[in-house]
C-alpha cells in the first residue's frame, strides 16, 4: 500500500507531465520559445556542448588545464584523502545554462529537465570504458522530511532516466536504492565552509535494510545532480564500501566552480 506522501508525489509528477504537454514549451535553460523541438534551444544546446568539451580531472571533476591532469587526478584532488571513488564523470561546470536546468529539476521537479540532463550525462558516461562494467546506479538518497519539502526526488529522477538510456545503449546495469538517508540535516547549500559541509553529512547515510541489496563485489556508480566539495558522495561511498561494493564511480551533471579552480573558458585554451 502506498503512503500518502508517495501518492501525492506521483500525482504531482503526473500533473507536471500533463502541463508540459498542454502548454507551449519553453527552453529549460533560458525560457526562450522552442515549441516541440526537444525542450532546449539551439543556443543553450551549443553552450552546454562547449562546456562538456572542456577538459576536467577524471578523479574529482574539476575543470583543469590538460597538462595538469594525470590518470591519478589533478594537483588538488591528489592532496585530498577523502576520495573513495575511482573516477567522476560530469557534463560540465555549474554555470548557465546548465545551472538553470539543474535548479529546475531540483526545486521544481521538472521531469523534462531530468530527461534532458540524462541525455547529456549518458553521453558523457558512454565515452568512459568503465561504464560497460557497471552493475548498479545508486542515486544519492533524500531524507523523507526533505522529500516532503521538495516537488520531487531529483537524484532518483535523474538516475531513472539515466538507467533507461544506458540500458538502451547495451549496458547491463540496474537502478538500486541500496543507501538510505536516516539523519536529517540542514541543506548543504546553506553552508559555505568545506569543513562544515563534511561535518553536516557525516554518518547521515546507512544501508537500506528492506528490501536487502547484495552489494558484495559489485561495481557501483553514485548519481547526483551536483558535486561541490565531494562531502555527500564521500559519505555515500563509505556506506557502499562497508556493504561490500568493490569499485565505486560517480556521475554528476555539474561540478561547482570554487575559488582557485580553473575556469572552463581558460581550461579549453
Amino acid at each position: 500500500m502506498r503512503t500518502p506522501v508517495s501518492t501525492l508525489g506521483l500525482l504531482a509528477r503526473a500533473g507536471r507531465t500533463l502541463l508540459d504537454v498542454a502548454v507551449p514549451q519553453l527552453c529549460v535553460g533560458c525560457q526562450a520559445w522552442v515549441g516541440d523541438s526537444g525542450g532546449i534551444c539551439g543556443a543553450c544546446r551549443e553552450a552546454i556542448g562547449a562546456a562538456a568539451a572542456t577538459p576536467y580531472c577524471p578523479r574529482c571533476g574539476r575543470s583543469a588545464q590538460p597538462l595538469s591532469i594525470t590518470p591519478d587526478g589533478c594537483r588538488r584532488c591528489m592532496s585530498e584523502p577523502f576520495w573513495n571513488i575511482v573516477e567522476a564523470v560530469r557534463v560540465g561546470p555549474y554555470e548557465e545554462p546548465l545551472r538553470a536546468i539543474v535548479l529546475g529539476l531540483k526545486y521544481r521537479g521538472l521531469e523534462r529537465n531530468a530527461e534532458i540532463l540524462a541525455d547529456w550525462l549518458a553521453e558523457a558516461m558512454l565515452a568512459r570504458p568503465w561504464t560497460g562494467t557497471l552493475d548498479l546506479l545508486a542515486p544519492v538518497p533524500m531524507h523523507l522530511r526533505r522529500r516532503v519539502q521538495r516537488p520531487g526526488n531529483h537524484a532518483l529522477m535523474l538516475a531513472a532516466a539515466l538507467e533507461s538510456r544506458l540500458r538502451r545503449a547495451g549496458c547491463r546495469l540496474r537502478l538500486t536504492r541500496a543507501v538510505r538517508r536516516h539523519v536529517y540535516a540542514p541543506s548543504q547549500t546553506t553552508l559555505t565552509s568545506r569543513t562544515r559541509r563534511f561535518e553536516n553529512v557525516r554518518e547521515c547515510f546507512a544501508p537500506r535494510w528492506w528490501p536487502p541489496v547484495n552489494l558484495r563485489g559489485k561495481t557501483v556508480c553514485i548519481v547526483d545532480n551536483l558535486l561541490t566539495t565531494g562531502a555527500t558522495i564521500h559519505e555515500v561511498s563509505k556506506v557502499l564500501r562497508r556493504a561490500g561494493a568493490a569499485t565505486i564511480y560517480a556521475a554528476v551533471v555539474a561540478r561547482s566552480v570554487a575559488p582557485g579552480d580553473v575556469q572552463a573558458h581558460s581550461a579549453a585554451v
